[in-house]
């Protein structure tokens, strides 16, 4: 038996591991073309409604939970506003034009 055949099937396993990687984190991060499902860029283009307003910010709810949130705009009471960008802790709002 030569030194050729288990180097072959120790480098076929090291790049069909790297390969396999790779394509599994493309595939579980943004499967088949859709946005991200967990993090940051999750939420980005959710609908944030108000739930009241403190001094300095703004409390949201986004998919059932509450947030902190600013907003440029003057916002009222159940008002809805789209999630521009996650800073911190808290969400940056834009104002819905319509």
């Amino acid at each position: 038996m030569s030194l050729l055949y288990p180097l072959t099937i120790a480098v076929d396993t090291a790049v069909s591991l790297f390969v396999g990687g790779w394509l599994g984190r493309l595939l579980t991060r943004y499967p088949f073309g859709q946005s991200a499902f967990t993090g940051k860029e999750s939420m980005t283009g959710k609908r944030a409604t108000v739930v009241s307003r403190k001094t300095g910010y703004y409390e949201v709810k986004v998919d059932s939970q509450i947030w902190k949130a600013v907003c440029n705009d003057p916002l009222e009471l159940n008002e809805t506003a789209e999630v521009m960008d996650v800073s911190g802790n808290k969400l940056v709002l834009g104002k819905i034009r319509q």
